[in-house]
Parts: structure tokens; sequence; C-alpha cells
């Protein structure tokens, strides 16, 4: 098979929100880059990803010149809490008082996609398979790949891991670089893609019989959470008990059964690794950190660790001053230790205040008081909203 060699200052591993972002940012800079993907464009455009873009994202897009062409337009979010089937909507806003702009996940992505590829005429290669880095002190780094064209290597001064908590980047730095420190919840979420779309507000509900969510996945279809054993898999959750567990916990039995597309078992863990960096070498998103999805948190600290990345890889490339580098993993962490904790309290409170089996019924009325603390003294919500800044 054929082969080719060739250069560019940043090679980024992974073309999801966090890789597609720092390429955009980079490319507007006039920094070189290439993204690589194993997948093919056609499934990044339809998978589905968990998540939406709160006001911090927003204010950084609108720093970059993007929050215009990426996002939708604004919306003050609100979330229908219920607790045994008592309904209470709580309307999320920024610590500044800002509302947020309505895009999730998938919709970025395909933003991101356009702007970057069929506007920019950024370089993404999609397929890209087989993937090797080469990230030794005492030479220039290099990325090696292969496709349906052959083997390609790629001389660069820098590589970025965006590819995952399951991706080649993290894996590729010598045992003892880094240090995992990790929290396991005790107990997973069954995520089940139905054909049956969010009516009203997304829902975040809990009862005696355990934790439910329902959150949109585009017009037609949401996504249904469930908490679960850690041991559980498909064959114990059949459809009829899903949508049976559906209504018991969502408290209302008018609800129907609809196609269920897909399901997924999902433990709920924390997980950071430190440095975020090794060499040559710099992670971002989930190849770095994993919070719980409770907090919604997870593609918001990727695009904040690669708005960080970027102006430092932008100051390293024309300045030729790695200063912002050498502290990236310094400058990210304190900002996701904070997520850490909001995502941490969000997920025991959310969860302990449900089923008492897990925790106990101290743990379950503890969790319900800080509950009706949110709905019913805004101004301790806003507080700890300002600390956290903001969920949206």
């Amino acid at each position: 098979m054929a082969s080719s060699r060739e250069q560019s200052s940043v090679v980024i591993i992974g073309g999801g929100v966090s890789g597609l972002a720092l390429a955009t940012f980079l490319q507007l800079s006039g920094v070189a880059c290439v993204v690589l993907e194993r997948c093919e464009r056609a499934y990044v455009e339809v998978r589905q990803r968990a998540g939406v873009v709160e006001a911090r994202g927003v204010r950084m897009l609108e720093r970059w010149g993007l929050a215009d062409r990426l996002l939708g337009g604004p919306v003050a979010h609100t979330i229908d809490y219920r607790v045994n089937g008592s309904s209470r909507v709580f309307k999320v806003m920024a610590d500044d008082g800002s509302p947020g702009r309505f895009c999730t996940q998938q919709m970025l992505v395909n933003n991101l996609l356009r702007e970057l590829i069929d506007v920019m005429q950024g370089d993404v290669r999609f397929g890209a398979a087989d993937i090797g880095i080469h990230n030794d002190k005492n030479s220039r780094s290099r990325v090696t790949y292969t496709d349906a064209n052959g083997t390609h290597v790629i001389d660069c001064d820098y590589i970025v891991g965006c590819d995952g908590n399951r991706g080649v980047s993290r894996a590729s730095i010598p045992h003892g670089v880094l240090t995992k420190t990790s929290h396991e919840f005790g107990y997973a979420w069954l995520a089940a893609l139905v054909e049956a779309p969010v009516i009203g507000d997304p829902i975040m509900a809990v009862s005696d019989h355990g934790f439910a969510a329902q959150l949109p996945r585009g017009p037609q279809r949401s996504r249904y959470y469930l908490q679960c054993a850690l041991s559980d898999g498909p064959e114990d959750w059949p459809d009829e008990r899903l949508w049976d567990e559906i209504r018991l916990r969502m408290g209302d039995s008018a609800i129907a059964n609809a196609r269920v597309h897909d399901k997924d078992f999902i433990p709920l863990r924390a997980v950071v690794h430190a440095p975020m960096q090794h060499e040559n070498l710099f992670l971002a998103g989930d190849a770095a950190h994993l919070v719980p999805p409770t907090g919604a948190k997870g593609m918001n600290l990727a695009l904040y660790d690669v708005d960080v990345l970027a102006q430092a890889l932008v100051r390293a490339v024309k300045a030729g001053d790695r200063s912002q580098l050498d502290a990236y993993s310094a400058t990210c962490l304190p900002h996701i230790w904070t997520y850490q904790e909001f995502s941490t309290w969000m997920t025991d409170t959310m969860h302990d205040a449900g089923d008492p089996t897990q925790h106990g019924k101290f743990r379950q009325a503890i969790a319900r008081a800080r509950l009706d603390t949110l709905f019913e003294a805004p101004a301790a919500a806003q507080l700890h909203a300002a600390f956290h800044r903001g969920m949206v």
C-alpha cells in the first residue's frame, strides 16, 4: 500500500466536540492542524451524545466570534423536578443572571463540522485507523495512521488527545506518569433512546423507587435514564419493565409505551487523570477526566479545556512561548475539581433522595431537604449556582 509523510504544527486525535472545537479555534488563529477521526463523517453527524452548552461556554464562543454561527437563540433553561410525582419547575441561570443559548452536543458537533470543513476548509480526516503516537523527549513528535489509501506519517510539534476515555492518546503515555483519582458511586444508569419527544421541560425525577430522567435527543426522540444496579444488563430490562418503571418513577401513569431504539448501561463514576500532559502530548475532555452525567458538565468541561489549550498552542506556535502550555494542566485542574464537586453534589442529592435502599432513610430525608431548599429558598440556590458558574 502507498504511504505518505507530511508536517503540521498540531495533530488532534478525535473528532468530537473537543477536537472539532480546538481545530476551529486554531484554524481561526492561523495555526496549521489536522484532525484524525476513526469514524466516517456520516456516523459522527448522527452519533448521539448528551449535554447542552452552559452560559460559560456561550461566553467563550462569543469571545472566539463563533456563538452566532454555532449556537441557537437565547433560552431560559428550566427543568421539571419531580419528587414522588410532585412537579416543580426550576429556572436555571448563570452566575451573572444571563440565560444560555440552546444547543445540544449533537447540534454543536454538526455546526462545528460545517464551520470547520465546509466554511474554513479545515483538515479533518475520517476513517483513520491504527493510530500510533510517537512522543519522545529527544525527537520531534509524530502520529501514524492508516486509511483506504495506505499508511501515513505526520511530523508535528504538538499532539492533542481528544479521543475519549478509551482512546489511544492517554494509553500511549508511559505507566507511572499519570495519577488517576476516581470515585465509584455504586450504581449505574440504564440509558434508553426512545421514539418519544420531551413534552414540556426536561424531567429529573426521584421517587422511593429510584431516579429517572427524560432529556431531549432531537425533535422526535428522547433519552430516558433510570438508576439501576451495576450488575444489570439488557436481559434485566425488557421493554415492558422499562416503561413500567418510567411510569412509576415519573409518577405519571399516562406515559405510553414507545419504540425503544437502543439501551446502554453507564456506571456512574468520577475520574481525574493528572497531569493532563506528557512531553508534547496534551489530553482534553474525557481523555483527561470523567464526571457523572447528572450535572451535565462533561461537554462543558471539554470546551473549557480546549479554550485554555488553544490559547496556549497559538502562543507556543506563533511566539515560541511554551509557558502557557507548560501550565496547561495546572490551569485546568482547579476548574475540573470544582465541576467534579458540583456533579458529585448533584448526583448524591438526586439519587439519595430516591430509593432509600442505597444509603438509608436518613440520607433520603437529608437529600429531599436539599431539594426543598433549592425550590423554596431561591437565594440559597443562586449562591450555589454562582459558586459553580451555573448549570445551564
